[in-house]
């Protein structure tokens, strides 16, 4: 059993949002090993302290992070030490792996940063693959105490690096574990499970969770067992059925982002895109060039904010703005054949809308959103009504954007 422990006031307070533990917890889960109990403290050593002596009876590993750092409130090596009756000690392992990390960085080190090689006696360092101070390993009563930064990168990276490598040299690899997410978009979670209720069968390895992430959900299909031969026939039934049930909401199949997918079938069919944007001012670009690699399809955006950018920029007849509005079937589809035009893409992706809370009417409400989307002979616009605050209606408006594109490629 592993337990999880995360360090610092700002987390109690709220002020800073725990994605270690999650994510720990998250990346121990997919490779098969079991997380017994995650637990928050403050910066005080004594409850740090105490932390680390309550563990629960099977505990076997504790995977702690936060407090490594050099201010005065970082007093993890600290509570440490006094936890399990060590004196602190320059380590010089830690402190030579600072010196070379600074020097490659091309930065003196700080005095005050030795502070981060003062470990506890007997203690061996954890290398920080990407960060300046090290982590560190101490067994304690047959249980491994594994101490980490608390930057979630740094986390992240020593996870793969070492942490993973470490609970395996321990215990050998678990069981087989198979996982699959699935990602879907247009159906909540409460239709999801209406769906597949009486549909998918009693099983001792598999396990379905849902995991809703405004505005999608990740299908999370987790085998474990000892027969391989068994685990990944059961974990492909249960995605066939899902399939079966709810296939046309369904589009990914590894994890992989709405852009991702996007991205993929444009380079599939050697398409390119430009996007014109009013009422999501840059958010699908942001999406879309959040994908490593995507200047090989997405030739350029429009932020077209005001009516004169959409004439200027895009060519939108000031005619029709002023007859239908900026916000309208007309200006949308005028925004994507203009978008296209200009760039000479594959396909032109527009959208204009009201995200309020103010700038609706009785005729158009707060929500009221139009994406057009152009190719050489055609260009079509849908309407839609989105509820919410402005930025759940901005990223509503982004991810329907961006899935109509993706349909509309599939059916080309």
């Amino acid at each position: 059993m592993i337990e999880i422990l995360t360090i610092g006031d700002e987390l109690l307070s709220g002020r800073t949002l725990d994605e270690n533990s999650r994510f720990i917890a998250a990346t121990l889960h997919e490779h098969g090993f079991v997380v017994s109990r995650i637990t928050s403290v403050g910066d005080a050593v004594t409850d740090i302290s105490r932390a680390l002596q309550q563990r629960l009876p099977d505990t076997r590993c504790m995977v702690v992070t936060g407090g490594l750092g050099p201010t005065e409130d970082d007093r993890t090596a600290q509570a440490a030490a006094a936890a399990f009756g060590k004196d602190l000690m320059l380590s010089a392992d830690a402190l030579a792996a600072m010196e070379y990390k600074y020097k490659t960085f091309g930065r003196r080190m700080p005095e005050a940063a030795k502070k981060q090689a003062i470990l506890p006696a007997e203690s061996s360092i954890i290398p920080n693959p990407i960060g300046t101070a090290c982590g560190f390993c101490i067994t304690q009563q047959g249980v491994s105490f594994l101490f980490l930064p608390g930057v979630p990168e740094e986390v992240r990276a020593m996870m793969q690096e070492f942490v993973l490598n470490h609970l395996r040299t321990l215990w050998g690899s678990p069981a087989c574990v198979v996982n699959k997410t699935l990602k879907v978009f247009g159906l909540w979670e409460s239709e999801i499970h209406e769906r597949l209720a009486g549909h998918l069968p009693d099983s001792s390895i598999v396990a379905v969770g849902y995991y809703p992430q405004y505005p999608e959900i990740s299908i999370k299909i987790s085998g474990r067992g000892t027969d391989a031969a068994l685990v990944h026939p059961e974990v492909a039934c249960f995605e066939n059925i899902i399939f079966q049930r709810i296939g046309e909401y369904v589009y990914a199949t590894s994890g992989e982002s709405l852009e991702e997918v996007v991205g993929t079938l444009l380079i599939k069919n050697r398409a390119t895109l430009a996007v014109a944007e009013s009422c999501t001012g840059g958010l699908i670009m942001h999406r879309l060039t959040n994908v490593p690699g995507s200047s090989a399809y997405l030739e350029r955006g429009f932020i077209v904010y005001s009516n004169r950018a959409k004439q200027e920029l895009l060519s939108v007849p000031e005619e029709i703005i002023r007859e239908h509005g900026a916000v309208s079937e007309q200006v949308a589809r005028s925004m994507a054949l203009g978008a296209k035009k200009h760039a000479g893409t594959t396909y032109g992706l527009a959208v204009t809308g009201i995200a309020g809370p103010s700038g609706g009417s009785v005729e158009k409400p707060v929500g009221t959103v139009y994406i057009g989307i152009a190719t050489d002979n055609r260009c079509d616009v849908r309407h839609y009504h989105f509820s919410g605050t402005r930025e759940k209606i901005k990223t509503m408006t982004a991810q329907v954007a961006l899935n109509l594109l993706r349909q509309f490629i599939l059916a080309a």
